[in-house]
């Protein structure tokens, strides 16, 4: 592990000990970008982190300046590495594991009859994505230390993500023995061990993504019972008017006369009106009682590496999602 360069990420972020970190919210809303400031915020207190995306349109090399990946762990930036997981390739990783030679591997899964049973077992991609993840996490140096101080998994969208996360745990109740039922139950006891693992939510101060946001709340939380970590509330809209002048301005009595006053007068009414439901919003998110960063919306054509960086200084600044 090498010498963080940034002494805030460790003072003051309160999940930097769980070494398994899992992303998800409602689609749109920002996963890959919160992804993005948790991996940065990893790296620079000198944690060798891995980001795992699933078989999706890479994002994570991007935003750090670097080209997709693809399917073999790649460095990407200071103590930062990317891979994104193919579930036709995981299978083959883990058959050739279980099976110890890779052309035994190929004359029982190169078989039609077994390729067509794997796609349509309901599942078996999300197990073959997590369990990949999940044997990222448990490499091991020459040493035998970690050779991951942590994996962060840019998971699925609310409603696959719910599938997801419950998958380990059907596998093992489902599967009374064997290695599949071994391999589900380590995997479900890694993500529900709250010393090794946090699922962090990613949200936007609007209804839809907050509905579905205290939906899986309730579902990962109350019937699932697992680890939650901190509540990123992206693109929160900036203030327009100082506290002075929102007070002058609601002392204005009626709309100018003047057209061009007019409509500055409706504009800055629609932002105050804008900024009153975000505001109404983070209240009920409030009642989830997580520790919250409001992330800002950044005026950007590009958004990349200063852009990351800058949200890692604000989640900093409003002390590490306490």
């Amino acid at each position: 592990m090498s010498e963080p360069t940034d002494p805030c990420p460790t003072a003051v972020w309160p999940f930097l000990d769980r070494r398994f970190v899992l992303v998800t919210g409602k689609g749109g809303v920002g996963k890959s970008t919160v992804t993005a400031l948790l991996a940065r915020t990893y790296a620079q207190a000198g944690k060798r982190t891995l980001v795992c995306e699933l078989n999706t349109q890479e994002r994570i090399p991007g935003l750090f300046g670097h080209a997709p990946v693809g399917g073999q762990v790649t460095a990407i930036a200071e103590n930062l590495w990317s891979v994104n997981i193919d579930p036709s390739q995981a299978m083959e990783e883990y058959g050739v594991m279980k099976l110890r030679f890779r052309a035994l591997y190929r004359l029982v899964f190169n078989n039609p009859l077994v390729q067509r049973l794997v796609r349509f077992v309901p599942g078996m991609n999300d197990l073959l994505m997590f369990g990949k993840a999940f044997n990222h996490e448990r490499e091991l140096n020459a040493d035998g230390s970690p050779m991951w101080d942590a994996i962060i998994v840019d998971a699925p969208a609310t409603g696959h993500g719910i599938t997801f996360f419950r998958l380990p745990r059907i596998i093992k109740e489902a599967v009374p023995a064997g290695n599949l039922h071994k391999e589900a139950e380590e995997m479900w006891g890694l993500l529900a061990d709250p010393t090794r693992s946090v699922v962090h939510l990613v949200t936007l101060p609007e209804e839809l993504p907050v509905r579905e946001t205290q939906e899986l709340h309730r579902r990962l939380k109350g019937e699932l019972g697992l680890p939650l970590g901190s509540l990123f509330v992206n693109m929160w809209p900036p203030s327009l008017l100082s506290d002075e002048g929102h007070a002058l301005f609601e002392q204005l009595d009626a709309r100018p006369t003047d057209p061009g006053l007019a409509l500055l007068w409706a504009s800055t009414r629609i932002r105050l009106g804008r900024e009153a439901l975000a505001q109404g919003y983070l209240r009920e998110l409030q009642a989830l009682q997580l520790p919250m960063v409001k992330l800002p919306t950044l005026y950007t054509t590009e958004f990349g590496p200063d852009e990351v960086d800058a949200l890692v200084a604000e989640a900093c600044a409003q002390g590490g999602a306490r």
